[in-house]
């Protein structure tokens, strides 16, 4: 049974998406996908008071893709899924940061960067002052672009749910 309105109901399923969000179509009459990448951020509030803010990055090809290893991943499923996940508090501050990665692209090496880049993250602010700086110092450690990519993505979720203009409102706010 629903608790909410049935109008309330529908206008939550009426709701853009990000496939909604589409350019126009460039100029040209035909185009073929070729290459796809979804990135999804979630932010959770712990019953402890903390966040868990996680983050996923897949790449898709269209067409058969051989990696190295002769690892061959067939068109349409990721050849790359990352995924990050990092605990804070309501000051920002990263009290733990965790890899869940598939990186058969990039090899066991890159899996043992990203399990040591988490750690430089641990202790770290990633509020507007020094999200820039953690940022970097996680590319360095990682050497991994999509690694990178993916936490700016999770800092920006993690800023805009905590201290964004819709934060949600707790107690000692009132």
């Amino acid at each position: 049974m629903h608790s909410d309105p049935p109008a309330r109901r529908r206008a939550r399923r009426n709701r853009p998406t990000v496939d909604d969000c589409a350019l126009p179509a460039a100029r040209s009459p035909m185009r073929q996908l070729v290459h796809g990448r979804q990135l999804v951020c979630r932010a959770y509030r712990r019953d402890d008071g903390r966040w868990d803010v996680e983050g996923r990055l897949a790449d898709i090809k269209t067409r058969d893709v051989r990696l190295a290893g002769s690892v061959q991943v067939a068109a349409g499923e990721p050849y790359r899924a990352l995924s990050l996940a990092v605990t804070v508090d309501d000051a920002l501050v990263v009290l733990d940061a965790r890899i869940g990665a598939d990186m058969k692209s990039e090899g066991p090496a890159a899996a043992a960067r990203a399990a040591a880049a988490c750690a430089t993250l641990q202790g770290r602010c990633i509020d507007a002052r020094s999200a820039a700086a953690t940022a970097e110092r996680f590319a360095r450690a990682a050497e991994c672009s999509h690694l990178a990519e993916l936490l700016a993505a999770v800092i920006a979720t993690a800023r805009e749910t905590i201290t964004g203009p819709h934060a949600p409102r707790t107690v000692a706010d009132d």
